[in-house]
């Protein structure tokens, strides 16, 4: 609907757009997920602060696209300046889960 008593405006207003589901990897996001506003084209490189301009995701999903994008983006909060791309990345299902291991 666009609207939910426990979100902000802007994070239930991306849901309804992205149909429930995190830009970066496509799954449907859980009652349980991080979810985190990620800007496109990032400030650093000129982007807006708009709906055109934002997508859901689930955190990791956000800390792996600041980290290949370029962006002097924050790792999930932290105050690094940049964050460094994992050398690999796997991911697997565990008890009904989608889970990312970083090595």
């Amino acid at each position: 609907m666009g609207k939910h008593p426990e979100s902000p405006k802007r994070v239930a207003t991306l849901l309804k757009i992205q149909k429930g589901k995190c830009s970066h990897c496509g799954l449907h996001f859980r009652d349980e997920d991080v979810m985190e506003v990620d800007h496109r084209i990032p400030k650093s490189k000129g982007g807006k602060d708009s709906y055109e301009n934002w997508d859901l995701l689930h955190r990791h999903c956000h800390d792996i696209k600041t980290a290949t994008d370029g962006s002097l983006g924050t790792k999930s909060s932290c105050k690094s300046a940049k964050p460094k791309p994992p050398s690999h990345t796997e991911w697997f299902w565990k008890e009904d889960m989608l889970v990312t291991r970083y090595e």
